[in-house]
């Protein structure tokens, strides 16, 4: 058995991916109801890990810690947070950890159901506190949110407009950076940049997260999800799990040259239970090799292909100007990533290390481990399931922009 932490921190989560891929097949994941002490990139994590369990799993089995509240409340707490909900719809059983071992899956899923049917209703999907967020399940009718996709009875589904998609987005962070008390981001780069990042991440998600190494065939199952987070960094349980990272830190010193603040900021991430992007490339360009035979530098230099290509997907209706796009409006945000995909855990600052027009840049990252460049050092990992980009965006405190608005 494997126990997802109640402490929803990098170094923990990735523990656990370890134990996932190194120990033996069909093991049971362990899950808490309460969650504590949630760092930069927690949620997203832990979704990753999720995905992994479930990819190495065919009997998928879920045990649910005992808890002191009441049935009701445990099985709502569990769809009110998106690794849990991820958790409760990729397991085959879901039992609860009392005497009598409660199969709960049906009466989890019934509320996991309502909640995908009415995260529609709301263009910032479902909301819990600071946290917006949407999830797609699998690829049936109701894994293509009508928010973010246009359904046909004849065609696949397909993305919607980017002026849709960013719409939703600017209301998710809206409502993440009111809860959480923050500040906010100035009218155009809000709609400019914000939702042409957003709209490659998800283009590019719907493209390459989605299928199996045959592009015909849908992946299952199989969960992408997307959330937003208002951090304030005067909250000091925030505070102090953020000061752990120390690539986080050097990005937090650079902030203070800005505009920006370095109290308040949005989390955006994107998760997708696929291939991952040097699982995809070598799907789709196997005479480049095996991922377990290929060296971790040459699963880098894949990766930063993936970056470099401007056109999402070669074969889609679906037109965007890729990757680059994202790191350009990054710099502009003076935002910073994390990307876990494969063996790999990178990120990026953009305020230290601004991303050059296209053709000139070099696609460089820092390894999250020893944030040394990856062209010196590269840390392998365990092998996670799909693609897991983590970004925060610094907001402007309000009292110091009068007139500004999101």
């Amino acid at each position: 058995m494997v126990t997802l932490p109640a402490s929803l921190t990098i170094e923990k989560i990735e523990d656990v991916i370890s134990k996932i891929c190194e120990g033996k097949s069909n093991q049971e994941l362990a899950l808490s109801i309460s969650s504590k002490d949630l760092a930069f990139g927690g949620y997203a994590a832990a979704i990753q890990a999720v995905n992994t369990w479930a990819s190495f799993n065919d009997k998928r089995e879920l045990v649910i810690k005992a808890s002191t509240a009441d049935l009701d409340e445990q099985l709502e707490n569990i769809v009110k947070s998106p690794h849990k909900f991820t958790a409760a719809m990729m397991a085959k059983t879901a039992n609860l950890n009392i005497e009598s071992n409660l199969d709960v899956r049906k009466a989890v899923n019934s509320l996991a159901k309502a909640a995908i049917e009415h995260q529609p209703e709301h263009s910032y999907g479902q909301q819990h506190g600071r946290l917006c967020w949407y999830s797609f399940v699998d690829h049936s009718t109701k894994g293509f949110d009508r928010n973010f996709y246009l359904s046909s009875p004849t065609q696949h589904a397909t993305p919607q407009s980017l002026e849709q998609i960013t719409n939703i987005i600017s209301s998710m962070v809206r409502k993440s950076s009111i809860v959480a008390g923050g500040g906010v981001l100035p009218k155009a780069e809000s709609v400019s940049e914000l939702g042409r990042m957003f709209y490659e991440l998800f283009v590019n998600t719907h493209e390459h997260g989605s299928r199996d190494k045959n592009r015909n065939a849908w992946l299952k199952p199989a969960t992408r999800l997307i959330y937003t987070y208002g951090i304030n960094l005067t909250d000091d349980a925030v505070s102090n799990s953020i000061n752990k990272d120390e690539a986080l830190q050097g990005y937090l010193a650079a902030l203070k040259n800005t505009n920006r603040s370095t109290n308040r900021f949005i989390e955006i991430s994107i998760v997708d239970a696929g291939l991952g992007y040097c699982g995809r490339w070598l799907a789709d360009n196997p005479k480049d090799g095996i991922l377990d035979q290929i060296s971790i530098s040459e699963e880098y230099e894949i990766l930063k292909k993936c970056f470099k290509f401007r056109s999402t997907s070669s074969n889609s209706l679906v037109k965007g100007n890729g990757l680059p796009a994202v790191m350009a409006n990054l710099t502009h945000l003076n935002g910073f990533m994390r990307i876990r995909s494969n063996r790999l855990a990178l990120y990026r600052d953009f305020v230290g290390q601004p991303f050059i027009e296209q053709g000139s840049d070099t696609y460089e990252f820092m390894d999250w481990d020893s944030q040394k460049y990856c062209t010196e050092h590269i840390t392998q990992k365990a092998n996670a399931k799909g693609v897991s980009i983590t970004i925060l965006i610094p907001l402007i405190d309000k009292n110091e922009v009068a007139g500004s608005s999101l």
